[in-house]
This record gives C-alpha cells, sequence and structure tokens, in this order.
C-alpha cells in the first residue's frame, strides 16, 4: 500500500519546501505548483519520488 503521507512530504521537499510554494492547483492526475523561487526545485529528486511520473515546467508552474 502506498505511504502517501511520505509521498506529499517528500514532494514538498522536492519543490523547495513549503514556505517556496507560491500557489498549488490539482486536477487527476496533476499537482501544478507556482514557486516563489524556481532554483529551490529539485527535478531529479522529484522524478525519484515513487509515485511521481515525471515533471514539467512550462508557464511559471
Amino acid at each position: 500500500m502506498a505511504d502517501y503521507a511520505k509521498t506529499a512530504a517528500d514532494v514538498l521537499k522536492g519543490v523547495g519546501g513549503e514556505e517556496n510554494v507560491q500557489s498549488l492547483v490539482h486536477c487527476m492526475t496533476r499537482l501544478r505548483f507556482v514557486l516563489k523561487d524556481e532554483s529551490k526545485a529539485d527535478a531529479a529528486a522529484l522524478r525519484a519520488t515513487p509515485g511521481v511520473i515525471t515533471t514539467t515546467q512550462a508557464g511559471g508552474q
């Protein structure tokens, strides 16, 4: 069974922490983050997180 709390914590860490999140919107298959400082995000760590398929950066998200 998936550990959703750990996945959520790992994703939050991968985007640079709670203090780096300007906004967050979700749809059925995606989480869309707008970050205060995109350089704090670690795309490789996010992609290595179990449950994360890939990351994409476009339009400030």
